[in-house]
């Protein structure tokens, strides 16, 4: 029995010198080098293909301006409530009606199903899509820097932590 543990493992070890040695081979170095260059062009033209779909959705009409969010509040008037809408932005951005030189935080959009609150709604997609394939551009650019950058792998800092705790 323990002959054939024996010779099992044998074989087992002989195997895995032959599958390392062919691993390790310089064809297969070649391929495994050239694997990051491949991997390298494929994000380059996906993020070619996201910045394509920006300038599409930009092409289709206007886009809301950044950090602009429509907010629906109430009125009381007469013992009623009445919903209207508004296109909010962070901070005063928006050109007044009565004094172009001041500027607001709002437009009025009126009612739901307005011309104005349909139009504000297109717009406000138009720059939520765009501002998430942004984020992706965003990350697959990190992505690219750390493929050409050699940022894929690190040292994990916890293994010198541990071996000054063993000291």
């Amino acid at each position: 029995m323990s002959e054939d543990l024996v010779s099992v493992f044998f074989t087992l070890t002989l195997k895995y010198k032959y599958v390392r040695a062919f691993f390790m081979s310089r064809d297969s170095k070649a391929l495994t080098a050239q694997a990051p260059i491949v991997r390298g062009k494929q994000i380059k033209s996906t993020i070619r293909k996201l910045k394509n779909k920006i300038k599409k959705i930009k092409s289709e009409g206007e886009v809301a301006p950044q950090n602009c969010h429509i907010i629906r509040y109430q009125v009381r008037r007469n013992q009623k409530i009445y919903w209207y809408y508004k296109l909010q932005a962070s901070e005063p951005i928006f050109s007044r009606v009565e004094n172009p030189e001041k500027k607001t935080k709002y437009i009025y959009l009126g009612k739901a199903g307005s011309e104005a609150h349909i139009n504000a709604v297109e717009k406000m997609t138009r720059r939520n899509l765009i501002d998430e394939l942004e984020k992706i551009i965003t990350s697959l650019q990190e992505s690219y820097l750390d493929l050409c950058f050699g940022g894929e792998t690190e040292t994990d800092p916890s293994y010198f932590t541990e071996v000054l705790k063993e000291d």
